[in-house]
């Protein structure tokens, strides 16, 4: 909670600064250049200075904390470019963020027209390392001897060695080993005739002391010092050979520089409010331009989605639709059938009825027809046996309740078995009727229960 106060608050400090120096720097080009500082600020929008948030730093890599000389060793997870490392020309211990390289080796990539960083890559140390040569990086230069290192950083073999068991690396006793001595630079040339010196007014000149170092950063020092005895000499030579000038002079000189002073102060501050004018036109407008992207991107998505939910819906209720009519069409055949169902029921039913009714009054007629036929005989005078003149009467031998009769096939008469049997008499005891399949007894004392009997033709 603490850092993201502290944050904030500098994030803050930070956009004020940039604001008060931008509108500072407006100022001073509107005086400059005879423009209106309102009408400038007002165009541009007024200053507005945008501060990245400050984001956690990830726990970096634990460094060693000394220089090491390059042992053939190799970190995959580690920047692949060298660092000049004091001369020593060994692996960058950043971690590796655009592709290969971090970003510093990278813009060194992208400067340079072969794509390999200033001092090299780590493949390249390698490959010379396993061969045995000395490594050259791309500008011709080679490695220090580490005993250099070590002389400049007052380090004992045992604080180096210590120090790289820490990290697992086993140092090559050939760096503890004194190098060769050889001489730098170009061979010296022929000692020139001097010239006889004219003779300079005022007291003789002290000789200066030349320091001697060795190395490439001493002989950078050494060179600087040349430089500055070189040049004061040339001012004490000025100085005895120009005449003096006076005061006004002087004031002039020194109101011309800082007039120039200013001027260069001021055309500086105004590049540079230009510049940054500039970048955050583009910054601006390359945020809208992102902004109308993603605007269009977002509008294109939404479009896309309504598109692919309408299509579904409407084939959703396509779907509904088929299955309602389906459900309407099974629904409208399921009533047919019971309609359907139902009319044949009723017409069976009144085929039924019609039928039983038919039966019924074909049963009646009938009923009615044999009595009146039988009301009819029963009018009719009886006839004699020997007066009939007519064919003899046939009869057939029936069964009815288990007991035998002989009934008249022409007539219908029912006669005793036993007594045509035994005495020859046809004794009459009832007459057949044919709708009920039975016996109609004359005498009551024969009178039994109507059932179906069984005749055999004699």
């Amino acid at each position: 909670m603490m850092n993201m106060m502290m944050n904030e608050i500098m994030m803050k400090a930070m956009k004020n600064f940039g604001e008060e120096v931008s509108s500072k720097a407006i100022k001073l080009c509107a005086a400059k250049y005879g423009f209106s500082e309102e009408e400038a600020l007002r165009e541009i929008g007024g200053v507005s200075v945008s501060v990245k948030e400050i984001k956690e730093r990830k726990e970096k890599p634990k460094k060693p904390s000394m220089s090491l000389p390059f042992n053939g060793e190799f970190n995959p997870n580690l920047c692949h470019a060298l660092r000049q490392n004091s001369g020593l020309y060994t692996q960058c211990q950043s971690g590796p963020t655009k592709g290969a390289f971090c970003n510093n080796c990278h813009k060194l990539a992208e400067k340079a027209e072969d794509g390999i960083p200033e001092y090299g890559l780590i493949q390249q140390r390698m490959e010379a390392y396993s061969n045995g040569v000395e490594y050259v990086d791309p500008k011709g230069r080679k490695p220090v001897a580490y005993l250099k290192v070590m002389k400049k950083y007052k380090l004992t073999q045992e604080q180096v060695v210590e120090e790289a068991g820490k990290f697992g690396i086993e140092i090559n006793p050939i760096h503890f080993e004194a190098p060769l001595e050889t001489k730098r630079g170009r061979p010296a040339a022929a000692p020139k005739e001097a010239k006889e010196a004219k003779a300079v007014k005022g007291r003789p000149k002290k000789e200066k002391k030349v320091v001697e170092l060795s190395g490439d950063d001493d002989d950078l020092f050494a060179s600087l010092v040349a430089s500055a005895n070189a040049s004061e000499e040339d001012e004490e030579m000025e100085m005895v050979l120009t005449p003096k000038k006076s005061t006004e002079e002087k004031e002039a000189e020194k109101a011309k520089k800082l007039q120039e002073k200013a001027e260069k102060e001021a055309k500086l501050a105004a590049d540079k409010a230009e510049k940054e004018a500039k970048l955050a036109a583009e910054k601006q407008a390359k945020a809208e331009k992102l902004a109308a992207e993603k605007a269009e991107k977002e509008a294109k998505l939404a479009a896309e989605k309504a598109e692919k939910e309408a299509k579904l819906a409407a084939i959703k209720a396509e779907k509904e639709a088929k299955l309602a009519a389906i459900a309407a069409e099974k629904q409208a055949k399921a009533e047919k059938l019971a309609a359907e169902k139902l009319e044949k029921e009723a017409k069976l039913a009144a085929e039924k009825l019609e039928k039983e009714a038919k039966l019924a009054a074909e049963k009646q007629a009938k009923a009615e027809k044999l009595a009146a036929e039988k009301e009819a005989k029963k009018k009719e005078p009886k006839k004699k046996p020997e007066d009939d003149d007519e064919e003899p009467e046939v009869v057939k031998k029936i069964t009815y309740n288990d007991k035998k009769y002989l009934l008249s096939k022409k007539s219908g008469v029912v006669y005793d078995y036993e007594k045509y049997v035994k005495e020859q008499e046809q004794v009459v005891v009832g007459k057949w009727n044919e709708t009920d399949q039975k016996v109609e007894f004359t005498a009551k004392s024969d009178e039994v229960s109507e059932d179906e009997y069984e005749s055999d033709d004699e």
